[in-house]
């Protein structure tokens, strides 16, 4: 587990990013926090990846 980084978002839709759990060839996952106080894993697909078809 990482400190999010300064090209890291700090908030994705409702939730807000707490730390970066890891990177890879698809983008990255962070440990976040909902709303409602649960902890979750959030996943970014790299834009490319995530094109629409």
């Amino acid at each position: 587990m990482e400190t999010l980084q300064p090209d890291d978002p700090r908030e994705l839709g409702s939730y807000r990013l707490l730390r970066r759990l890891g990177a890879g060839g698809m983008g990255r996952v962070y440990l976040a926090r909902s709303p409602g106080g649960r902890t979750v894993a959030v996943k970014v697909v790299r834009p490319d990846l995530a094109a629409a078809v």
